[in-house]
C-alpha cells in the first residue's frame, strides 16, 4: 500500500466520522433539552458529562456511582455547572437510576465489563459507552 493511498483512506473515513458526529450534535441543539443520566462519577465520566453539558442543551437529571462520596461531590458539582442549577437525583445502585422513564440520554463510564450488563436494549435512550482502544503494557 502506498503512502498516499493510506493517507487519502485515513482522511476520507475520518470524515466521514466527523459528518456523523456534526449530525449527532445537530439532533441535540434541535427541539427540547435532552434529559441526561450518568452511571460512573469518576474523572471520565464527568470529564464527558461536563464537555455535553457544554456543548448541548441538557439537562442532567440522575447520577449514579457506588462511592457515596464521589457520587455527592458530583451532584454538587453538576448543580453549579448546568443551567437549571438543579441537583440531579443520586443512585447507588444503577438499576434504579435505568428503572426512570425520563431519560434521554445514559452516559456509561464505568470499567468496560460492566457495559453489557448496564446497557439494555429495551430502553429507548442512547447509550454513550467508553472503551480503551488500546493497552500498553
Amino acid at each position: 500500500m502506498q503512502r498516499r493511498h493510506f493517507l487519502g483512506t485515513g482522511l476520507a473515513a475520518s470524515s466521514v466520522l466527523l459528518a456523523d458526529y456534526r449530525a449527532t450534535l445537530g439532533a441535540l441543539a434541535d427541539g427540547p433539552a435532552k434529559r441526561v443520566g450518568l452511571i460512573g462519577t469518576g474523572w471520565y465520566g464527568k470529564c464527558d458529562l461536563f464537555r455535553l453539558i457544554q456543548v448541548a442543551p441538557v439537562e442532567v437529571v440522575s447520577l449514579c456511582d457506588v462511592d457515596s462520596k464521589m457520587l455527592h461531590d458530583a451532584a454538587d458539582m453538576v448543580a453549579v455547572r448546568q443551567a437549571s442549577k438543579k441537583r440531579p437525583r443520586t443512585y447507588s445502585d444503577y438499576r434504579k437510576l435505568l428503572a426512570e422513564k425520563d431519560l434521554d440520554i445514559v452516559l456509561i463510564a464505568t470499567p468496560d465489563h460492566w457495559h453489557a450488563l448496564m446497557w439494555s436494549r429495551d430502553k429507548l435512550w442512547w447509550p454513550q459507552l467508553e472503551s480503551m482502544v488500546a493497552l500498553f503494557k
